[in-house]
């Protein structure tokens, strides 16, 4: 059976011909360990001096996720991920072999810790609730001070990952504090990033709290440091495709309604089983669908506030949202001009608001 994405793709881990730690034999056994072998072939090639061992989707797989949809992957295959860590790193490999972009590890233990920290990103994205205030920003003061130019400085003394989680987390702190998408998606990833390298290289570890304690890495600063981009416009997700852990960005369309700070477009998580990030309604997270027709109704919400700049009424985007999901011929409207791939930056014509990349973690292990 021909499928879209049957020749590219997958995950595959790249090492030198002269290394010895890595038999296949040793791949196809782990595959088994994680319960993904059904679903996925298995192959190696060397070439360059390199050996590569791809993993990647079979006909079944590839059946269950027609134009490599993963966001009801979970769901086919009675996935609870957001319960059981088994069925999260299960649905994680499956994601990644369907992908027509190739995810690229240097060592079986650094799958591994990628997994882990997709595992710890979503955990921590479901406990995360924060108010929502483009005119102010707060941080717990036990752990955080601000600092003009540098951003909130890690206090001396205080540990990095206590105080991020104090800072996202009202099961921890008992408040909400003030963020924008993007810083706390920033956040959401360093935290996990923490997690892993304090068991498996705590020398950077420290050198990130020491950077922490001087100067923020934010923006583009925090990607380069921390992430890498995957993905491009001659081979992007497709756009249903996405892999448990990948931090997404969803433009916002319409020229008018982005230029209210706050509204250029949305930064989530995706956590798997068909859900992203409620940054600030953790109870009720989206799905691909309630997202693009919450920023497409962004347009439709721009109100003059006090001082006479520009505001987005969040009660009229609810009532908006909930009239379109009322109505089937207003939903196939909307996801028509919306589940298309966004226009470049600065580019406001025929594009939607799926962007062609996703962010996901840099290598970890000392090696």
């Amino acid at each position: 059976m021909n499928h879209l994405y049957k020749s590219s793709g997958g995950l595959q881990i790249v090492t030198a011909l002269n290394k010895n730690d890595l038999p296949f034999d040793q791949i196809t056994a782990w595959c088994d360990k994680v319960g993904v072998s059904p679903y996925v072939e298995v192959s190696q090639e060397h070439q360059d001096g390199m050996r590569r061992i791809r993993i990647y989707a079979n006909d079944v797989l590839h059946k269950r996720c027609q134009h490599a949809d993963t966001s009801h992957l979970a769901a086919g295959l009675g996935l609870i991920s957001e319960h059981s860590d088994q069925d999260f790193m299960l649905e994680v490999v499956l994601s990644m072999a369907v992908s027509p972009v190739i995810f690229d590890f240097s060592s079986l233990n650094e799958l591994e810790a990628n997994l882990r920290m997709r595992l710890n990103v979503a955990a921590l994205a479901r406990r995360t609730e924060l108010k929502f205030d483009t005119g102010g920003i707060s941080r717990p003061e036990a752990y955080w001070s601000h600092v003009e130019g540098n951003g909130f400085i890690l206090k001396d003394g205080a540990s990095l990952i206590d105080g991020i989680e104090w800072a996202l987390c009202p099961d921890t702190s008992g408040e909400h504090f003030s963020f924008s998408c993007q810083r706390a998606t920033e956040y959401l990833m360093l935290h996990s990033l923490a997690i892993e390298l304090s068991l498996t290289n705590p020398e950077k570890l420290k050198e990130i709290e020491l950077q922490w304690r001087k100067k923020a890495l934010v923006a583009d600063d925090f990607l380069n440091a921390f992430l890498l981009e995957i993905g491009s416009s001659a081979t992007p997700f497709p756009i249903r495709c996405y892999v448990p852990g990948d931090r997404v960005w969803f433009k916002n369309p319409d020229d008018f309604s982005s230029n209210v700070k706050g509204y250029e477009g949305s930064w989530v998580i995706y956590m798997g089983g068909g859900q992203f990030t409620n940054l600030w309604d953790k109870s009720n997270p989206y799905t691909l669908e309630t997202k693009c027709i919450e920023i497409y109704h962004w347009r439709h919400s721009v109100r003059e506030d006090e001082s006479g700049g520009l505001e987005i009424n969040e009660d009229l985007v609810k009532e908006f949202v909930e009239q379109t999901l009322s109505s089937q011929i207003k939903l196939q409207h909307c996801m028509d001009l919306m589940m298309r791939y966004r226009d470049p930056q600065g580019v406001y014509e025929d594009g939607g608001c799926i962007d062609l990349t996703r962010d996901t973690f840099r290598r970890v292990c000392p090696e």
